[in-house]
């Protein structure tokens, strides 16, 4: 049996250049990836703030389980104001709370987008005069186009905080206009107990009357007719009250409470002293959907210029063979596909259409904001108005006149049929006085989620999630990186990121609170 003396030399070589390439694959990977990005990435906090610069009322921990929470500072047994019934709702409503994952969702894939491909490497074994061969390929495309997959995440991820932003203006906006409902019912309820009242005092004059026989037998009917009537739409306000509770109660996610609510009416202090175009300005800047909007155009941008490269694959390799009957070599190459045929012509086209299609829904979108401020303020300036004139020229005059019918019926100067015009009247203005009280206070929560704030807050000024320049996005990465230590020391367990560093090879993160930048 003959010997190769050099054959163990030659594997040594085989297994000192493997290495040697192992090693220059991981050195390569983070210089080609370049410098360290950080990027925006909102979390649950941040939207939490967002709200709670805008309607004083921010998010509720997280809760896998149907008990109600309630805040701290709310208590439900001594009345439910419209601030409580709001804060209880951010807290508990699930259909809310469910669209939260969606950001978590988004934050996964920003993170998916910073990972770099993984290297293959062919290893053939040898057998008979076949040589051990090996090749390794270092996929270089992911490395140029890492950049523009984290700015198109990145954009995702703070046009899905902006859509819950909004989607929590959304719920506050139909809880205001819920406990409105459901203080209207009160209102109207007590005002049907208040009419039962009247209706048998005036039945309790005809009785007298007819005794004395002032009156006929058909004037005493007609009196009984009206108070019966009175008492059965007293028995069906009741249940509109019930009715009004349940919907309050469904989304504040209290359903499983056994009290019921007790609404307590806003102060009546109504009068608008906003500016319009002021509020179509502060709207048009600061609305989430808008922003939301411009997010999904800008990503969509950045989506179209991705498309462009989508056929490329161009890979760093590293071959070597041993062994076998020919001589050992080791070399490297570039393995990349050529362009000839497909270009991704298909994925461009949807790429730009899906650009178009950003921009024209951020322009509905802006037109939307518009006409929803113009209605809701529209509609604020007529409520008010009504109820202007309700309060100082219309009940007071009815008022006056029942008095007067009632004192001149009660002396037999009247007859019974001006008694119920004017006692139907006044009823009847006090209905409408609630009515046009409960349209007000929809169409201020409808011009405050049109504005995209609580009027009534004396914070004017809103913080968007805005990516940062690259400029900004350096020093903020210096500085990020010198206080590493002091912050993840600083940062609670239930803390949740709002900056992202994502690592050179993409493969770790660190997580920052964006109030330390």
């Amino acid at each position: 049996m003959l010997i190769n003396p050099t054959r163990q030399p030659e594997t040594l070589n085989h297994v000192s250049s493997l290495s040697v390439a192992l090693c220059a694959a991981i050195v390569l990977l983070p210089l080609f990836a370049g410098c360290a990005s950080t990027r925006c990435a909102p979390g649950k906090n941040q939207v939490s703030s967002d709200l709670q610069s805008r309607v004083h009322s921010g998010l509720g921990p997280l809760q896998c389980n149907s008990d109600a929470l309630i805040p701290d500072d709310v208590s439900l047994q001594d009345g439910v104001t419209a601030d409580e019934a709001v804060a209880v709702a951010l807290w508990n409503n699930s259909a809310f709370n469910a669209t939260l994952a969606r950001l978590g969702m988004a934050r996964g894939d920003l993170v998916q987008a910073g990972l770099l491909t993984n290297p293959q490497f062919n290893l053939l074994l040898p057998g008979g005069t076949k040589q051990l061969e090996w090749t390794m390929y270092l996929p270089v495309e992911s490395l140029l186009l890492r950049e523009t997959r984290l700015d198109m995440s990145e954009r995702e991820v703070c046009r899905v905080a902006q859509e819950l932003v909004q989607n929590g203006l959304n719920l506050v906006r139909d809880v205001r206009v819920a406990h409105a409902g459901l203080v209207f019912a009160v209102d109207r309820a007590a005002l049907a107990n208040e009419a039962v009242d009247v209706r048998k005092h005036v039945a309790d004059l005809t009785e007298k009357r007819l005794n004395a026989g002032d009156i006929s037998e058909l004037e005493a009917t007609t009196a009984r007719i009206e108070f019966l009537r009175a008492k059965a739409d007293a028995a069906g306000f009741r249940h509109a009250v019930a009715q009004a509770d349940a919907v309050l109660r469904q989304l504040m996610s209290v359903g499983t409470l056994s009290d019921s609510l007790i609404p307590v009416a806003d102060p009546d202090g109504f009068q608008t002293e906003h500016d319009l175009q002021a509020l179509i300005a502060e709207a048009t800047s600061s609305r989430p959907d808008l922003q939301a909007a411009t997010f999904a155009a800008d990503a969509a941008r950045r989506r179209a210029e991705l498309s462009r490269w989508q056929w490329l694959r161009l890979d760093m390799v590293a071959d070597a063979n041993a062994g076998g009957a020919g001589n050992s070599n080791f070399g490297p190459g570039f393995r990349f596909d050529i362009p000839i045929f497909n270009k991704n012509q298909g994925g461009v086209q949807t790429a730009d259409w899906t650009v178009y299609q950003a921009t024209q829904n951020y322009n509905a979108v802006r037109d939307q904001v518009i006409a929803d401020v113009q209605t809701a303020y529209s509609q604020v300036l007529q409520a008010e108005e009504n109820l202007a004139i309700l309060q100082a020229d219309v009940i007071p005059s009815i008022q006056e006149a029942l008095n007067l019918a009632n004192k001149a019926y009660l002396d037999g100067g009247a007859p019974y049929f001006l008694v119920l015009q004017t006692t139907s009247q006044f009823l009847d203005s006090r209905t409408r006085e609630l009515e046009v009280t409960a349209d007000l206070r929809r169409a201020k929560a409808n011009l405050d989620r049109g504005v995209g704030r609580k009027l009534q807050s004396n914070l004017t000024e809103t913080i968007p999630f805005i990516p940062a320049s690259t400029e900004a996005m350096d020093a903020a990465q210096t500085q990020l990186v010198s206080q590493t230590s002091a912050a993840q020391q600083a940062t609670s367990t239930d803390s949740e990121p709002g900056i992202l560093l994502i690592s050179k090879d993409g493969s770790s993160l660190f997580s920052g609170a964006t109030n330390r930048v």
